[in-house]
């Protein structure tokens, strides 16, 4: 497989509802048609890790990983989110990003939407939404081509990678220890470590899967499906 285009892959973590995601770490990284890394950034959304810390503590996933983010906030930036996403916007159009991606884009789009909503500021799902810009769901080509593979399979019987539901786990953190070769591995849950670990991904698939098969671009839902026998 190919990729033309400079590529922005970004990884939210978010508070709040699965239907109403609100941002508070993100992160992404930039990289040009042969992977080499242009920009990297991570950021703390201020409005809810300094005004809004309880919003922060009604999450029990995020209670799970409070005291990494005490830590984070003496050392990563802290911005209001309309600072944050015109830096965001500004990396973009300089890098001539005109792929943005994530390992699950639908959730990432909701998230980034919802949080725009919410603190009333910012255009980075306005960036987004522009004819310019193809949204590109790494899930989905994962489960599309290396997650279909009878050697996946194979690696998924013999590690036990399955879901609650008995079904092949077509996770981020499965794709990683698969293109890996790495059982031990655990997902960080923080933007920038998985936004980069979400490229190796990215990168892997398009290094690795022969032929000219075309990249389904936008949004899409229940990909896992198409990774089951």
């Amino acid at each position: 497989m190919k990729t033309r285009n400079n590529v922005m892959i970004i990884d939210t973590e978010t508070v709040g509802t699965f239907a109403q995601p609100m941002v508070h770490d993100i992160g992404y990284v930039i990289v040009d048609k042969h992977f080499n890394v242009l920009v990297k950034k991570r950021f703390l959304v201020k409005e809810l890790h300094e005004t809004g810390k309880w919003i922060l503590n009604t999450s029990d996933f995020y209670c799970k990983y409070s005291k990494d983010y005490s830590k984070a906030r003496k050392h990563e930036r802290m911005e209001k989110w309309e600072t944050i996403a015109k830096e965001i916007v500004s990396d973009i159009k300089e890098n001539k990003a005109t792929t943005i991606s994530a390992y699950n884009i639908a959730f990432d789009y909701t998230a980034i939407k919802y949080t725009e909503e919410m603190f009333g500021a910012g255009k980075l799902a306005k960036v987004l939404d522009s004819k310019g810009k193809s949204l590109l769901c790494i899930h989905n080509l994962a489960c599309e081509t290396i997650l279909q593979s009878p050697q996946f399979r194979q690696f998924a019987d013999e590690n036990g990678l399955f879901t609650e539901k008995g079904n092949y786990s077509t996770s981020a953190e499965t794709a990683y220890k698969y293109i890996t070769n790495n059982t031990e591995y655990v997902e960080c849950h923080t933007a920038l470590a998985d936004a980069e670990d979400e490229k190796e991904i990215l990168e892997y698939i398009i290094h690795n899967v022969k032929g000219n098969r075309d990249m389904q671009y936008g949004l899409h839902y229940n990909s896992w499906r198409k990774a089951q026998r």
